[in-house]
């Protein structure tokens, strides 16, 4: 009997417990033992759920708030809980001229960072239906859909993940989908009355300037003008590199930019809540006061001596 991409989602899905699948899920899907629910993530207990499936899309329909979404199922999952979800696929998109504006596709390298960099270990990651279509016909075929030369070949990934068991795997995850030596940008971005934007960071629980990541095929000046939109809410312009500080552990180099916006906005909100939860305007002195130590050093150094490189 030929499976189908459902088939294989129950079967990667824990027996027994509780599966949350919202939408057409919950009407076709059938795991031995669970009970499955009808039900959102954001609306389950933190840590109990053994299962989570999103097979209409909905992490491309969150759009910026994939992200936050990943992270409330990780909550609600039980240690080593699946999820299994499917998104657009943003190169055959592309390709095809099918793009939807408002929504947010995927490719499959760019679906696999999402989830890496929130503890989950990919265990099936596949374009369903990309085999049938260069052959003709309407069968599901694991093996060949998952293969890299066909991720792009299908309008949907279909992906099965493992939330992380405890905090060190969630870690290691973490760090192994990161480059070896990591580069990283920021801004400092001044308003025109020479207060500082300043920002507070929920995963690292203090206060600092806008930046992170540089991503893949991505200068360190755009990182840190995406940076300071996503977590400072301002478009800016980057201007003179101030500084390139080296850190230790992990291995990093931290170019910081000046900025200024191009759209002024006294009371800015970011873009990527979950990441941050507050961000202000506040004078330069009073700025320095509040930023974490290590943010505060990097900052004096880059207004003290624009230009120079620095170990921390």
């Amino acid at each position: 009997m030929q499976r189908t991409f459902l088939d294989v989602v129950a079967h990667n899905l824990p027996a027994g417990g509780t599966i949350l699948a919202p939408g057409r899920a919950a009407r076709d899907l059938h795991v031995e033992g669970a009970r499955v629910l009808d039900r959102h993530p954001s609306g389950a207990e933190p840590a109990s759920i053994a299962g989570v499936v999103l097979l209409d899309d909905e992490v491309s329909d969150a759009g910026d708030h994939a992200e936050e979404l990943i992270d409330t199922i990780g909550t609600v999952l039980e240690p080593g809980g699946a999820l299994a979800a499917t998104v657009r696929n943003r190169v055959f998109a592309d390709a095809t001229g099918g793009t939807v504006p408002g929504n947010r596709a995927y490719s499959a390298a760019e679906l696999t960072k999402l989830l890496e960099q929130r503890g989950f270990s990919i265990t099936i990651l596949c374009a369903p239906g990309a085999a049938a279509r260069l052959r003709g016909d309407d069968t599901f075929d694991l093996d060949a859909d998952r293969q890299p030369g066909l991720l792009d070949a299908a309008p949907r990934l279909l992906v099965v993940a493992r939330a992380p068991r405890n905090a060190q795997e969630r870690s290691a995850v973490f760090f192994a989908s990161r480059p070896r030596k990591i580069a990283a940008a920021a801004t400092i971005c001044r308003h025109p009355d020479g207060r500082m934007l300043v920002v507070y960071d929920r995963f690292q629980r203090m206060w600092t300037i806008p930046g992170g990541v540089v991503d893949p095929d991505e200068d360190p000046a755009s990182a840190a003008r995406r940076e300071t939109w996503e977590e400072g809410g301002t478009k800016v312009e980057t201007g003179q590199l101030l500084g390139v500080f080296a850190g230790r552990w992990p291995d990093r180099l931290i170019f910081v930019f000046a900025s200024e916006p191009t759209t002024l906005v006294e009371h800015p909100e970011p873009v990527h809540g979950h990441e941050i939860c507050e961000v202000a305007w506040l004078p330069v002195e009073q700025a320095l006061q509040r930023l974490a130590p290590r943010i505060a050093f990097q900052v004096r150094r880059c207004l003290e001596q624009p230009g120079y490189t620095w170990t921390e």
